[in-house]
Order: C-alpha cells, then sequence, then structure tokens
C-alpha cells in the first residue's frame, strides 16, 4: 500500500530534502537507484524529483525495508542532484564525449564478473561481440540467465548518469533519424572530431551499447546485416527503394531516396527509423558508405533487364545486343555480368519493356518509329482485315501488301509489338495474328513446353534432348533452353546431365544402363582403375542378371570406352580412351 507524502507540513524543516526547482521534473525512474532504494520511494507514492523536495530522511528511514545503507545512498544522490551533476542544460550539442565517458564509468562500477559478460556481449575486449550462449558456457550460466543478467546492466549504465544520459542519447537518436543516417563506429568518430576523446572501448563497443539504451538510436556497429525473412512492413518500404534504383542504376544517396518516398508516399506513413531498419535487414540493397556521414544504396545485383534498360534510356536510336554490352560497360563497369551476345539476346522480353525493333537491334517505346498517335489506327485496321479474311496474317503480309498508308513507316517487328498490347488479338508466334474471338490456341512458351517434353518421353532426357524436342514447335536456343532447365520450378536434375520432372520418384534402373551417354559420363568421371563390378555398385545394381547384361551392351557399344579383357565380369577393367598414358601406367 502507497503511503503518500504531504511535504507542506515539513517545508521549513532543516533536515527536509531540499531539490532545485529546475529539475523537479525529471523522473525517479532515470536516476541511478538501488532496486532497493527505488522500491522505498515507489511505495511512498514518489514519482519524479520534485516529489522528493521538502520530505524528510526519517520520512524515508521509517518506511520498511529502508536501512541506513539506502539512507546514504539517498543522500549522495541528492548531492549529486544539487551539484548539477545531471543538469544535461550544460551539455552542448551531441555530448557524445559526456556519453562515453559516463558509459566508461558506469562499467568500471559493474563487478568483475557482470563487467566481462557486457564487454563480451558488445564486443568491448577488441573481438567479435559473442553470443548469449557462448557467455554461458564460460560462466557456466544458461542463456536466458546471461540474457537476464546483460539486461540488468544495461539499465545499471543507463541510469549512471540520471536524465542527462537519457537527453543525450535523445539527441543522438534525433541527429541519426533527422538525417536519414545510421550510427556507424565510423560516424561516431566523425562527430567526435579531431578534439573529441575515445572511450576505453572500441567505438563499435559504444554504438552497440547506445542501440540498446535507446532503442530509437539506428545502430550498424557491423554494417548492414540481412534477414533472410524480411517482415511485411520491410518488404513495402524495400520494393520501391530497389525501383527507384533500377531506374537510376548508378547508387543513391540513402536521404534522397527517403524523400522521394516521402514524396511519392509509398509505402505510406513512412518513418525514418522503420527505414533505415528495413535497409538493415534487406539483402536485395547494398548500403555503402564512402562517406560516414552520406551512405549510398544500390541494387546489391543487377538484372540484366535492369542495366539493359538503363542504357537503352540513354540512346537515341535501338541498339544491338553488343552495343547495349559495349555501353553498358562503360556506365556501370564490373556491375555488368559477363554475357554473351546470345546470351543478352534470349533474356530481353517484351514484358520488361523491352523491345526487339528489328532483326537484332533492341529498344524502349520510344524507340519505335512508328508514332505512337497512329497506334489505335494500326490496331484497328488490322483488326478489320481479319475480320474480312477470316483468317490469321503475319505481320510481314501486312506490310508486303502495301494497303496501309502506315507500312511504308514500321517493320515487321514494330507493328507485332503495337499488335500485342491490344487484347482483341492473339500472337499465335512467328508474326502471325488471329482474333482471339476465335479461340485459336495461343503459342506456349518454352517454359510451359519442357515438361509436357519429359512427360511425354516418361523418363528423363539430356538439355540436348530437350531441345530437339522442342525445336519440332519452336525456334529455340542451346543458351536459352539451359538457363530455363536450370531454373524451372517443375524440373529436377537427376545427375550426369540428365533431367526429368520434381514429381517423379527414383527412375528404374532399365533406364540408366541403356543410355550410351549417361554410362560413357561415369566412366570418364570415375577414377581409372573402374571395374565392371564397381559401375555396377555405382548404378546400384547387381553384378549378374539382366541389368547388368543390357550395361554390359552398352559399354561395349561405346566407341571411346575399351574393356580389358573382352569379356563381361567383375573385375573386367573400363578404360576411357582419354584418359592419360600415366594415369593407366599406376594401374600395372
Amino acid at each position: 500500500m502507497n503511503t503518500t507524502i504531504k511535504p507542506a507540513a515539513v517545508a521549513d524543516r532543516p533536515d527536509a530534502i531540499v531539490i532545485p526547482a529546475n529539475v523537479r521534473d525529471w523522473p525517479l525512474a532515470q536516476m541511478p537507484l538501488s532496486v532497493r532504494l527505488a522500491g522505498v520511494l515507489q511505495k511512498m507514492g514518489l514519482r519524479t524529483l520534485g516529489d522528493l523536495n521538502s520530505v524528510l530522511y526519517d520520512q524515508v528511514l521509517s518506511m520498511r525495508n529502508c536501512g541506513q545503507r539506502s539512507l546514504r545512498e539517498l543522500e549522495a544522490l541528492v548531492a549529486r542532484v544539487q551539484s548539477g551533476e545531471f543538469d544535461y542544460s550544460r551539455v552542448k550539442g551531441l555530448g557524445l564525449d559526456f556519453l562515453i565517458q559516463e558509459s566508461d564509468e558506469a562499467v568500471s562500477k559493474i563487478p568483475e564478473r557482470e563487467g566481462e559478460m557486457l564487454l563480451m556481449r558488445l564486443g568491448g575486449l577488441g573481438r567479435r561481440p559473442m553470443t548469449l550462449e557462448e557467455i554461458g558456457t564460460k560462466f557456466g550460466l544458461t542463456r536466458e540467465r546471461v540474457r537476464q543478467v546483460v539486461d540488468l546492466l544495461y539499465q545499471k549504465v543507463y541510469k549512471n548518469g540520471g536524465p542527462a544520459v537519457d537527453e543525450m542519447l535523445r539527441r543522438l537518436a534525433k541527429k541519426c533519424l533527422e538525417s536519414v543516417c545510421p550510427l556507424t563506429p565510423e560516424l561516431l568518430r566523425s562527430w567526435l572530431g579531431p578534439k573529441g576523446q575515445g572511450g576505453k572501448y572500441p567505438d563499435a563497443f559504444y554504438v552497440r551499447l547506445f542501440g540498446e539504451l535507446n532503442a530509437d538510436i539506428p545502430a550498424w556497429p557491423d554494417g548492414q546485416k540481412p534477414y533472410p525473412n524480411l517482415d511485411t512492413r520491410a518488404k513495402e518500404i524495400v520494393r520501391p527503394v530497389a525501383e527507384i534504383l533500377r531506374s537510376n542504376i548508378s547508387p543513391l544517396d540513402m536521404a534522397e531516396i527517403y524523400r522521394r518516398l516521402i514524396a511519392t508516399g509509398q509505402p505510406p506513413s513512412l518513418k525514418p527509423g522503420e527505414f533505415l531498419r528495413a535497409l538493415k535487414q534487406s539483402g536485395s540493397l547494398t548500403v555503402e558508405f564512402p562517406e560516414p556521414d552520406k551512405p549510398l544504396v544500390r541494387l546489391s545485383s543487377l538484372r540484366i533487364c535492369d542495366w539493359v534498360h538503363r542504357v537503352l534510356a540513354q540512346s537515341e536510336l535501338p541498339l544491338r545486343p553488343e552495343e547495349i554490352i559495349t555501353q553498358a560497360r562503360k556506365l556501370f563497369g564490373n556491375e555488368v555480368p559477363p554475357i554473351s551476345i546470345g546470351g543478352l539476346r534470349n533474356s530481353l522480353r517484351p514484358e520488361q519493356g523491352i523491345y526487339l525493333l528489328d532483326r537484332r537491334a533492341f529498344g524502349l517505346r520510344q524507340h519505335i518509329a512508328l508514332p505512337e498517335r497512329i497506334w489505335l489506327k494500326v490496331r484497328n485496321d488490322v483488326h478489320k482485315m481479319l475480320k474480312d479474311e477470316n483468317r490469321p496474317v503475319s505481320t510481314r503480309e501486312m506490310l508486303k501488301r502495301g494497303r496501309f498508308s502506315w507500312a511504308t513507316q514500321s517493320n515487321v517487328h514494330e507493328i507485332a509489338h503495337i499488335l500485342r498490347e491490344d487484347p482483341r488479338f492473339v500472337d499465335l508466334g512467328r508474326f502471325l495474328f488471329a482474333l482471339k474471338e476465335w479461340g485459336l490456341q495461343e503459342r506456349e512458351h518454352i517454359k510451359d513446353l519442357i515438361p509436357q517434353a519429359l512427360k511425354d518421353a516418361g523418363h528423363p532426357m539430356t538439355a540436348t534432348e530437350i531441345l530437339k524436342e522442342l525445336r519440332r514447335k519452336r525456334s529455340v536456343g542451346r543458351a536459352t533452353i539451359s538457363a530455363v532447365i536450370r531454373h524451372h520450378e517443375g524440373v529436377k536434375h537427376f545427375g550426369f546431365g540428365y533431367y526429368g520432372l520434381k514429381h517423379w520418384k527414383e527412375v528404374d534402373k532399365s533406364f540408366y544402363v541403356t543410355q550410351p551417354l549417361l554410362v560413357r559420363r561415369m566412366i570418364l568421371n570415375a577414377k581409372p582403375g573402374l571395374t565392371f563390378g564397381g559401375l555396377c555398385e555405382k548404378l546400384k545394381i547387381p553384378n549378374k542378371g539382366k541389368l547388368s547384361n543390357q550395361l554390359w551392351d552398352t559399354i561395349i557399344s561405346l566407341r571411346r570406352v575399351k574393356t580389358e579383357p573382352n569379356e563381361q565380369g567383375d573385375n573386367t577393367l573400363l578404360i576411357h580412351k582419354t584418359w592419360k598414358r600415366e594415369d593407366l601406367d599406376e594401374l600395372d
């Protein structure tokens, strides 16, 4: 039960506590009080220093759990208050020197064992910060107990300097958030200035400590720390940042990106703290610090369409793939990954806003020669023509006829892109267009054709075999098919270059033993000294019986493989003709 003190009756007593008027609104919760004394004052109904004014020391001493030790602690605290020790109005600027000095003093007051835990946790010993579990192992404590101890130590450090520490931490948080800049060890050193005094511990220790004492401080002692799974709000922040960077490619000032997000209102109600928190956790964005107070943000990896779009945006004409690569390397240097001309050509898609506008040249909408004001006329003219003829017509045929006034101003590629944006048409492939109302099948994408080819075969296939099947229906490049197969969510690698559908279970062994390419690869990849019995073991089949006989028939059909002796047996050596002579000599 709280005992509320009425100081008016004792205000004139010489043993009454006197608190200066200018500090009476400071909360007692911020003062360096022991748990026992804090509990006594709380039971007395005291919440601020002003509540202590005119209270008699005897009144405090009369409270339960308050002895002479607690009384001396209170007297010492009042003396510190009266001396102006906690008066933060006298600390100018950020007060970083003050914060570091107070932190060092507070740590020095902590018992050695607990102090070592704190230093280990925050990297104050010149090594990396240790985990709770590592500290617990060293001291024979549980992970949870170490956490409890360290949390109590944070409170001791925070309260050691009283309200002045709280005010300096709030100033530091405000400075970081207003400048939209995280607190790093380098920035701390920069703000301390050439005359600023360092502390006993590494700068990163203080950055971690200040972040623990005030959650509003965006502390980045180790730079970014990407999280594998961002929460929904962080994703809402990272997404528009990535869009801004894709339109710019080059790194942008962090504060400038924040201003752009605020200007567009995306995401809504964005605060600097959550913006910095999202960037710290993002794996798709990289923050660089060419100057401690001017961090830059860039995409962690450039998508092909990002840098191609940027190159084309700066060109007045469509560009060939080799021209795009050359210009990109001039603009972005090593940011552009190695890529072949064919690989680039096969990577660009109209849905990315990048169009094939001639036989080999790519461009954006702005590069389409036909003025956009007559695109509607083109679509209406083609729609009427298809209606009249009641059959699919290619853009080549449309232009060759010369019946339209716009035919001489464009080419088959441009007209195809103009028609693809109209939902009335269906692209049948090879520049052939039909009306959607006819119900004709739109051409299938390579990605959709691959599972069908595997399903029809009923067994795993190599990329070359899949390509051969697809080319019966579509014009497909070898580079394209390899990339699509490797990243196809419905396809898995069965080993030795063979691919199949993910839902397939273990493939029948009779398939493997009859595949010359697979068997030859297994022999080639093995160390010299492979025997027929050893190959059976690799394939997990019996060394005698139907499967082993089929395997032997496959082996003797291989032109680059010879056997010694030329008869089926467990110890028969299988020798690939490309093996070096010295490798074979070691077998003798």
